[in-house]
């Protein structure tokens, strides 16, 4: 039976008693939603999906963005994010989103989700090593002073794919 676990956070939760790998039932995908709306980012620990089923399971959010640079042999949906070289050479993307960034958003409708699978997380005296951080922007924006928050109304800010490439090219 699925579980729903709050984090002792603003955002986050853990879901467990079920199988990614597996087709989802209507309820359990309906629960799933309802908690990611709720808690923003969910964790479901001791999963072991493969490149297919990981496919398979984000597909049910909605369209799946490819087209990236590095993805997984046969499953152009599944990126690869690693600096792990495998005979002399690099296995994914080394540095992405190596800065404080948004996914997607430059699309005219931006993402909604985004699924990521760690098959090897650097361990150092029992601390997991990362830098992979989400934040609430609707919370951030909350906990702004009521004088910002007014000034900000309509405010209106553009997401540009070409912007960012020519800035990374600098």
């Amino acid at each position: 039976m699925i579980q729903i676990t709050p984090n002792d956070a603003v955002m986050g939760a853990t879901v467990t008693g079920i199988d990614l790998g597996q087709p989802l039932v209507p309820e359990d995908f309906a629960d799933i939603l309802l908690a990611l709306g709720r808690h923003c980012v969910l964790r479901f620990p001791g999963q072991l999906l493969d490149a297919p089923a990981l496919r398979d399971f984000s597909a049910r959010f909605g369209a799946l963005q490819t087209g990236l640079v590095s993805s997984e042999p046969g499953v152009p949906e599944v990126s690869i994010l690693s600096n792990v070289k495998e005979g002399g050479k690099l296995i994914g993307i080394p540095d992405a989103g190596q800065d404080w960034h948004t996914d997607m958003t430059y699309n005219r409708i931006p993402g909604f989700v985004n699924v990521l699978v760690a098959h090897r997380v650097p361990v150092r005296d029992g601390v997991v090593l990362g830098a992979t951080e989400f934040c609430d922007t609707a919370a951030a924006y909350e906990g702004l002073p009521e004088a910002l928050r007014q000034r900000l109304d309509g405010a209106i800010a553009t997401h540009d794919l070409n912007k960012y490439w020519e800035h990374m090219r600098r």
